[in-house]
């Protein structure tokens, strides 16, 4: 199966679930999948990642959260889209909800959220926002 932005169904996925009230999520894997997936797990969004499968048929499995049972992730939007890229400098990267939600760039050095992008004075390309 193709799809024109896999970002964007991870997303969706990710939405979907918590909206249902599941514990885990699976989709297909790629290196910016997994760079995502680890940031939310660093920043505290989600419970835990896993790689399950053999290559090339990779997946990832996800274990959310809930505080109170609602889902932690409370608005998740993909920002710069294949038909309209969004690149800022370092010190033009937008904050999320006045600084309470975490932004995430590629950039050169990796996979990075807003603040670390910030400190390290790289600028990139706006992935997605979270909060």
């Amino acid at each position: 199966m193709s799809f024109q932005d896999p970002i964007s169904d991870m997303i969706s996925r990710i939405k979907n679930a918590q909206l249902r009230g599941h514990d885990k999520v699976s989709f297909q894997s790629s290196k910016l999948k997994k760079a995502i997936c680890e940031l939310l797990l660093d920043e505290g969004f989600i419970k835990k990642t896993e790689i399950i499968g053999e290559m090339p048929k990779q997946e990832i499995e996800l274990t959310l959260k809930y505080f109170e049972n609602k889902p932690v992730i409370k608005e998740f939007k993909r920002e710069s889209k294949p038909g309209l890229r969004k690149y800022f400098a370092s010190k033009e990267i937008p904050p999320v909800k006045g600084g309470l939600g975490i932004g995430i760039l590629t950039t050169s050095k990796g996979v990075l959220t807003d603040k670390q992008a910030k400190s390290q004075n790289i600028g990139g390309e706006l992935i997605c926002s979270i909060f």
